[in-house]
Parts: structure tokens; sequence; C-alpha cells
């Protein structure tokens, strides 16, 4: 746990923060806004930091209430700002669609849609049984399992992302020779 799956946690969050601040450099030269910060980058980068600071605290036993909230907060955090700014990178994809039609595979828009709607809509419908009372053994099971499967997600999401900005960047980097 400390040797090998900690340190892979803080590559794969320093790596996220390299990936967030990359699209809002690709949107910006898109839209010829080379210093705006977009949403989903200030999101993408706070969810990056929550896994750091998840990572960190991770394999420490204190049995104080408030560092079970504070490690149950920053994992929380984590999964809803990934979530937001996932989705707010698909609507920028989505609002340059235009200026980028020759490059992109359109299909490959659509099917991040679809699973950024999924994801969203897992997260609204599980969030009533996370604030009530009772039911700890389910609500850490759901957390977990969300967890999980929003990490298997978001490895699609980036796989498909990369198929998406590929030829773009291709073509971009032609252009500039």
């Amino acid at each position: 746990t400390y040797l090998i799956f900690k340190p892979a946690m803080i590559i794969t969050a320093i790596i996220l923060i390299k990936y967030w601040i990359a699209n809002n450099k690709v949107i910006g030269i898109v839209n010829n806004e080379t210093n705006k910060r977009y949403y989903f980058m200030i999101f993408g980068v706070g969810s990056a930091l929550f896994l750091i600071l998840h990572s960190i605290f991770l394999g420490i036993k204190f049995d104080y209430d408030l560092y079970k909230f504070f490690r149950r907060f920053v994992i929380l955090a984590f999964i809803i700002f990934e979530i937001i700014a996932q989705a707010l990178l698909v609507v920028s994809i989505f609002k340059i669609k235009e200026k980028i039609e020759n490059f992109i595979n359109k299909k490959v828009l659509i099917f991040k849609i679809i699973l950024v709607t999924i994801l969203a809509i897992t997260a609204l419908a599980s969030s009533p049984f996370l604030v009530s009372s009772g039911h700890t053994h389910f609500k850490h099971a759901l957390e977990w399992n969300y967890f999980i499967g929003s990490l298997h997600y978001q490895k699609y999401f980036y796989f498909l992302l990369y198929q998406y900005w590929l030829p773009y960047l291709q073509e971009n980097k032609r252009q500039k020779k």
C-alpha cells in the first residue's frame, strides 16, 4: 500500500493536473483565448488535488469523528469535482465542434456525452442514500462501487478524449511546420 498504491495515486493525480491544463490550452488555442482559465480546468485540477489528499491520508487510522468526516469529504469531493470537470469539458468541446469538425470523430463526442450523463445520473440517484442515517454497510459499498466505477469510467473518458484530440493536434502540428 505504501510503496506502490499511494505513490501511484499521487503520480496519477499529477498526470491529471497536466491533463486538465493541456485541455485548457487546446481549447484556448481553438478559441484564440490562450490565457483563459476554463471552469473544467479549475474543477479538474481541484479533483486531482483531492485525490492527492486522499492518497496521503490513505491507511492512516485515527479514531476521531472529525478525521473520518474529513476522509469521506475528500473522497466525495474528488468524485464530485471530477464529474463536474468532465461534464464542463464535454460542454466546452460541444460548443467548439463546428470549428474542429474536420478533425474530430463525432461518434466519440456522442459517446462521451452519454458516459458523462450516466455518471451524473448515478451520482444524483445515489445521493439520498449517502445523506440518510443508517445502512452504514450499504453506504460504504455504494461509495466504493461508485468510486471504482468512476475510475474505470475515467480510463475510457481519457482514452476517448485522446482519440478525439489526436487528429486535431496532428493537423495543428503539420500547419506550424
